[in-house]
């Protein structure tokens, strides 16, 4: 049985998976999954009035996330109702890190890590947390798996390239720039059908590295690491924008 105790600063909420967040074999796609992870993230920080719209009115600064790992055990279906729980493991100087958990039941279902930066919102430079009205009296959660963030440093070429498109209006959010769970739809659509039919993503993480806009052209790159490993990069305006790895296995 995976059980998690209750601490001051963590954000618990029950998710019922509906029609429109499955996939065609009616599992929680990967997009929504992200998605949920950043809806726990956001009303985690909101519960201390340390969310981006209360950063950005009263210190104008904005959290930004960094890398994100989710690690699943078993993808939740439709109609299967999930319990996440969020809280910090550890935060130093200008980032903190948060652990993200759902259980179906009393099994554990998938698993995120993030990593987050804070940048002052108007030169968009680094910002440390002590100057954010953050508590001073954080607990730290231990880690519901131990996770590390994958070491992806290569940069792939243009035999990589599988497609290009544009950043549009709708990829925009609060932050105006392209939204974190945008890239990952951008990804996805990098694989077919026949993938998702044989294999079962078991790790996913996605890197930040540059940030984008609405109009600039990207372009999607994949390479096969083995035949369990693949890495991808989205460029953007000369930039790699973003890194991900995929870790998959047989369904």
């Amino acid at each position: 049985m995976f059980t998690i105790a209750f601490m001051k600063y963590e954000y618990r909420r029950d998710f019922d998976i509906t029609y429109s967040q499955a996939d065609r074999w009616l599992k929680l796609d990967l997009v929504n999954a992200t998605s949920i992870v950043q809806e726990m993230n956001t009303e985690y920080f909101k519960t201390f009035a340390c969310d981006n719209i209360s950063c950005k009115e009263r210190d104008n600064a904005l959290w930004v996330i960094t890398k994100t790992r989710l690690h699943f055990v078993r993808v939740p279906v439709w109609n299967d109702r999930i319990s996440g729980v969020t809280g910090t493991i550890k935060t130093h100087g200008y980032k903190t890190e948060l652990d993200t958990s759902f259980v179906s039941g009393s099994s554990l279902s998938f698993v995120a890590r993030q990593e987050l930066f804070v940048i002052d919102a108007s030169s968009r430079e680094p910002r440390r947390i002590d100057t954010l009205a953050y508590p001073q009296d954080m607990e730290y959660v231990s880690e519901s798996l131990p996770l590390r963030f994958f070491r992806i440093k290569e940069e792939l070429g243009e035999e990589n390239l599988v497609y290009t498109d544009h950043f549009r209006l709708s990829d925009i959010d609060y932050s105006n720039h392209v939204n974190n769970v945008v890239y990952v739809r951008y990804i996805l659509n990098a694989l077919t059908p026949e993938f998702f039919s044989s294999r079962r993503i078991v790790d996913f993480e996605i890197q930040y590295r540059h940030e984008c806009y609405e109009g600039h052209e990207l372009g999607v790159y994949r390479r096969d690491i083995d035949e369990n490993t693949m890495d991808f990069q989205i460029k953007s305006d000369g930039n790699i924008a973003i890194d991900v790895r995929i870790v998959h296995e047989s369904c």
